[in-house]
């Protein structure tokens, strides 16, 4: 049987959950987990980088150029790829670091053929540096991302287990959905994902798995557990 093929996007927070420090065991435990799906899954990663910098929270607080803000947001990606990349290799797991913004001392550059052949390798693919322009979000690069390497799935990797008709942590009453549709996000503003990945992903229907992946073997419960995830479709 073919192995699937996954675009996992992570939230930065992975490397430092009380926004503190930094730390390495989610990343380990995420390293783990993907060599135990090795004979029926494939990998792309894409990482936020909001543990470091975001160009639209730090940057307006810092009052530079938005440009120029999305600019660092997308350096902190590339920095949060290179530490989880080592990890990964520390840990026994193979993997290719590819920046969107030439830094060939860091990663290779994006291609179909570099792409094609870190698969072929079994590879776990590591994107960085976001669509390497500003004003695009990372879950966007996740969507796109997962378009380049035929991904059958995009899982986002957040805080929340799934996605609410309402901000849960605003709302007592919040409804989890365990299925919604593309156009239910952007008609509600459900705001799980910004509207140009929502919209690019319905275009070429590619489905999205939300879920928390700070729970215990978090990929493993998404691989084989439906109800895991809230998952968004047509």
């Amino acid at each position: 049987m073919a192995k699937k093929i996954v675009l996992l996007k992570l939230t930065g927070e992975i490397l430092a959950r009380n926004h503190q420090n930094l730390e390495a065991d989610t990343v380990i435990a995420i390293a783990d987990q993907i060599k135990k799906l090795a004979d029926t899954h494939y990998f792309g990663i894409v990482i936020g980088g909001g543990n470091f910098f975001r160009g639209t929270k730090q940057g307006n607080a810092l009052g530079i150029t938005p440009s120029v803000g999305h600019q660092v947001g997308m350096l902190a990606t590339m920095m949060n790829g290179l530490i989880v990349k080592d990890l990964f290799e520390q840990h026994e797991l193979p993997s290719s670091l590819f920046c969107a913004v030439p830094s060939p001392e860091i990663g290779a550059p994006i291609s179909q053929q570099g792409v094609k052949t870190a698969l072929a390798k079994g590879h776990c693919l590591i994107f960085s540096g976001g669509t390497g322009n500003p004003f695009f979000s990372t879950d966007t690069t996740a969507v796109l991302r997962g378009l380049q390497i035929d991904a059958h799935e995009i899982w986002k990797g957040t805080l929340v287990n799934g996605i609410y008709d309402a901000d849960p942590k605003k709302n007592a009453h919040a409804q989890r959905l365990p299925f919604v549709t593309y156009q239910k996000i952007l008609n509600d503003q459900l705001g799980i994902m910004d509207a140009t990945a929502i919209a690019l992903a319905q275009q070429h229907n590619l489905p999205i798995r939300v879920f928390n992946i700070f729970e215990n073997e978090a990929l493993l419960k998404a691989a084989h557990n439906d109800s895991f995830s809230s998952i968004v479709h047509a």
